[in-house]
């Protein structure tokens, strides 16, 4: 019984926390982010990309909502390069943005029912931290060590190796910070747009790079989920092209990976890999409705 698949279980993840507040916050970050804020309310978890002109990615993350503040969650390495960029931003706007990440810890909570569990993109205040639904069934909690640890105790899962949350990433279809959202790569390339971006928003940062791609056709390639052995790095054989691994895992006897593969005119990453052989299990982000669209 794999952790995180077959039974529920808990990992710990590396999060940055930068904390947005003032009256203007929400307006402010509605139009520096790709995701709809303006009509957000509190409780509500929304992800956002954070993009430069040319739609490259400065940040990825997930905007928590509450009362009086917005909590962008990222990867630890973002959070203080993002909080100095929005601080560049805020002219003379009612915002203060500060780095609190050392204030929290995040562990996630996959492969089974949570009893209380809000509904997925919400999350309720517990104490001293938050409860979080994912998308993808599963919970995340955001807070103190000592609260984190608490509430894990109270649960009483067991703890999943690293490895094992990034065969379930994989699997999942989740692009990570570094390895697949990375200078470069377009969200249209990545599936972002489902989860990240709301296309009938008013301008942003990049925001002219996700329409222009849009309105003239999908992008050349396209992050797909593969069964198949290969590492990160791997130049992969797909659809008569070259085709990058970004992200590769043991898991339950084989291999899972994230790779760009070329798409046909409709679309369509190819069914199979030619080299190595291997199967592809899905494109990510596919079958998913985008916001605005």
């Amino acid at each position: 019984m794999a952790p995180l698949f077959d039974v529920p279980a808990f990992a710990r993840r590396p999060a940055g926390v930068v904390r947005v507040t003032g009256e203007d916050r929400l307006a402010w970050l509605h139009t520096l982010l790709s995701q709809q804020l303006e009509d957000a309310v509190a409780g509500q978890a929304r992800d956002f990309l954070y993009l430069d002109p040319k739609g490259n990615a400065i940040a990825a993350g997930r905007a928590l909502l509450r009362d009086g503040d917005v909590l962008l969650v990222t990867a630890p390495e973002v959070a203080v390069p993002l909080t100095e960029q929005l601080d560049r931003m805020r002219f003379m706007l009612r915002v203060v943005v500060a780095d609190e990440s050392a204030d929290w810890a995040l562990a996630s909570i996959r492969g089974g029912d949570v009893p209380g569990a809000p509904a997925a993109m919400t999350f309720r205040a517990d104490g001293d931290g938050l409860v979080v639904g994912d998308r993808s069934g599963g919970v995340d909690l955001l807070g103190s060590v000592a609260w984190t640890d608490g509430r894990l105790a109270v649960l009483g899962l067991p703890e999943a190796a690293p490895g094992d949350w990034e065969a379930w990433r994989i699997t999942h279809g989740e692009p990570a910070w570094g390895s697949e959202i990375a200078p470069g790569r377009r969200p249209q390339e990545l599936g972002l747009l489902p989860t990240h971006v709301h296309l009938r928003k008013g301008c942003y940062p990049g925001q002219e790079s996700i329409a222009k791609t849009w309105n003239l056709g999908r992008p050349r390639r396209a992050l797909a989920v593969l069964d198949l052995d290969a590492e990160p790095g791997d130049a992969l054989m797909a659809g008569g092209r070259e085709a990058p691994v970004t992200s590769a895992a043991p898991h339950e006897g084989h291999w899972v990976a994230l790779a760009l593969l070329p798409v046909d005119a409709d679309g369509r990453v190819p069914e199979s890999v030619e080299a190595p052989p291997g199967r592809v299990l899905r494109k990510v982000g596919d079958g998913l409705p985008i916001p605005g669209a």
